[in-house]
């Protein structure tokens, strides 16, 4: 079912599902527990088409974008200043069957692990930027969805306590201010519909099984609405 975020109650098309476990960032049986560079130079190279197999067909900058325009696309994430552990996990979670998109599954596989850990790194580096899309919903929705960020109903917790910027998100819990509404609905939607289904603790499908179209149409609103250095 897919819901329109700026028409209520249409159908929807859900997305693919967010990784358990990151990988780790150091590799004690190699560098004594010293921690890995960042190789944000290959990362960027990747991101541009530059991968050792698949190359230009699975640039990454095509749907997640690049440097100052890495605001995703949509239906697809902005990965700007994601922490570089979740995007490897995410990448990790595709390989490994935890999360399906014919899109991204043929490109994590096809990188190879030093390029998966540099386009993470390289995005990581990027500051996070505010959605290009519709910012005119209306006021009482974006203050509905507001509402539910910062404390949350009767039913579910405040998005923002896990949600909320770099003190809180991490591995496993992305940030989501400056995400696109539709990006935002259609994965409480798949979180509903098992379509993700490999979150910590299953946290995120009772959440998102105890929210009204209404309130996904609203939460995904305003945060698409909230740049993301105000979090």
């Amino acid at each position: 079912m897919r819901l329109s975020i700026l028409v209520p109650f249409a159908t929807f098309i859900a997305c693919a599902a967010a990784a358990q476990s990151p990988p780790p960032l150091f590799d004690d049986a190699d560098d004594g527990g010293v921690e890995r560079a960042p190789d944000t130079a290959l990362g960027r190279t990747v991101a541009s088409g530059g991968a050792q197999q698949g190359g230009v067909g699975m640039k990454c900058m095509a749907c997640h974008g690049l440097d100052d325009a890495g605001a995703g696309l949509g239906e697809m994430p902005g990965l700007a200043g994601l922490p570089a552990e979740y995007i490897e996990a995410q990448l990790q979670a595709f390989m490994a069957g935890e999360r399906f998109s014919p899109i991204m599954v043929p490109i994590a596989t096809q990188l190879t692990e030093e390029e998966r850990l540099a386009v993470a790194d390289y995005y990581a580096s990027v500051a996070p930027k505010l959605s290009k899309f519709d910012h005119g919903a209306p006021t009482d929705v974006v203050q509905q969805g507001g509402a539910l960020a910062a404390s949350g109903s009767d039913s579910v917790p405040a998005c923002n306590q896990c949600h909320g910027g770099s003190d809180t998100s991490g591995a496993a819990i992305p940030r989501l201010a400056g995400q696109s509404a539709q990006y935002i609905a259609d994965q409480l939607v798949a979180w509903q519909n098992g379509g993700r289904a490999n979150g910590p603790l299953n946290v995120m499908e009772d959440i998102a099984k105890s929210l009204s179209d209404e309130e996904i149409r609203a939460v995904a609103l305003y945060y698409q609405q909230t740049p993301p250095d105000a979090e």
